[in-house]
C-alpha cells in the first residue's frame, strides 16, 4: 500500500477581496486552499478508493492566518497535520524547510502538490522540498497513469499542443496543475470521524529566519490617489476606473472629482500595468 503525502497551502480567497471605499483598504478577506493542491488531494483520494493508500496531508501556515482546516475533513485522508509558525508570512522561503522537516518524520512513497500557488504563482516550494529530501521532482503534470506501483507515467504540456510523457520511479515529488482530473463537489457531511481524531496542529514557537539571508522588499511605484466619494454604480467600467484614478473628464474642483495632484508618466505606467493584469485575471 502506497504512502501518499499531500502538501496543501492556504491562500487568500480572491473572490472574497473587496475594497472598502470609506476606510481606504481591503476588507472582507477570507482564506481558502490552493486549488491545485486540492486537485492533488482529490486525485489521491480517488486512487485510494481503487487500490488503497495511506494519505497524509501536511500544511504550513502563519500563526496569524485564520484557517478553517476542518474543511479538509471531507476528503478521505488518514491524517492531517497543520504546522503553525510565527512570522512565516515574512519568511516565506522557510516554508520548504518546515515541510521537509515534517516529511522526514513520516514514511512516503510519493509527494503530491500543486505546481504553484494562486497568490504568488512562484512554484518554488515543491522544488525546494524535493531538494531538501534528496528526491527527484517533476512539476506542471496534467495526467498520471499508474503502470506499476513503483513506476508511474506522467504527462506534461510543453505548449503548442505538444504533450511530453515521462516515466518516473518512486519515491518522487510531483507537482500538478488544475487539469489533473475532473473536479467534483464533495459535501461537508461526508467528514470522516476517523480523520477528525487524527487532525494534528503543531505550534512552532522558535523564531525562523536565516541571518545570512537578507530580504529586500521591492514594490511598485504607487500613485498618490485620493477620492472623497464612492463611484456611482451607474457608471460604466471605463468611467469608474477613471474616477477612481482621479482622471475623470468632469473636473469639478468643488466636488473633489479631480483628486490626483499630478499625473506623470510614472503613475500612468503603473496604472496601465495594473489594468492589464486585472484584465488577464478576469
Amino acid at each position: 500500500m502506497l504512502n501518499i503525502c499531500i502538501l496543501v497551502k492556504p491562500v487568500i480567497d480572491s473572490a472574497s477581496i473587496k475594497w472598502d471605499y470609506f476606510n481606504q483598504k481591503f476588507s472582507y478577506i477570507s482564506n481558502t486552499f490552493n486549488a491545485a493542491d486540492l486537485q492533488a488531494l482529490q486525485w489521491a483520494c480517488d486512487y485510494k478508493e481503487k487500490k488503497g493508500a495511506n494519505i497524509t496531508v501536511i500544511m504550513a501556515a502563519d500563526t496569524n492566518m485564520d484557517i478553517d482546516s476542518n474543511r479538509l475533513l471531507k476528503y478521505g485522508m488518514d491524517q492531517c497535520i497543520v504546522i503553525q509558525q510565527p512570522n512565516l508570512k515574512k519568511w516565506r522561503n522557510e516554508t520548504a524547510n518546515i515541510l521537509a522537516n515534517e516529511l522526514k518524520k513520516h514514511p512516503f512513497d510519493v509527494i503530491l502538490s500543486g505546481s504553484s500557488s494562486e497568490d504568488e504563482n512562484l512554484g518554488m516550494t515543491p522544488t525546494m522540498v524535493a531538494e531538501l529530501l534528496h528526491i527527484p521532482s517533476l512539476t506542471h503534470i496534467q495526467e498520471i497513469d499508474i503502470e506499476h506501483e513503483r513506476i508511474w507515467k506522467v504527462k506534461r504540456s510543453e505548449g503548442r499542443g505538444i504533450v511530453q510523457t515521462y516515466e518516473v520511479q518512486l519515491p518522487i515529488l510531483i507537482g500538478v496543475i488544475n487539469s489533473l482530473g475532473r473536479k467534483r463537489y464533495i459535501p461537508r457531511y461526508l467528514r470522516s470521524s476517523k480523520v477528525q481524531g487524527k487532525m494534528e496542529i503543531h505550534n512552532l514557537k522558535e523564531p525562523i529566519g536565516n541571518s545570512s539571508v537578507k530580504i529586500l522588499e521591492v514594490s511598485e511605484p504607487k500613485p498618490n490617489i485620493r477620492y472623497f466619494d464612492i463611484p456611482d454604480d451607474s457608471l460604466s467600467t471605463e468611467q469608474r476606473l477613471l474616477k477612481i484614478m482621479g482622471l475623470s473628464k468632469e473636473e469639478n474642483e468643488q466636488l473633489g472629482e479631480k483628486v490626483t495632484p499630478e499625473v506623470n508618466e510614472r503613475n500612468i505606467h503603473f496604472l496601465s500595468q495594473k489594468i492589464q493584469k486585472w484584465l488577464k485575471e478576469g
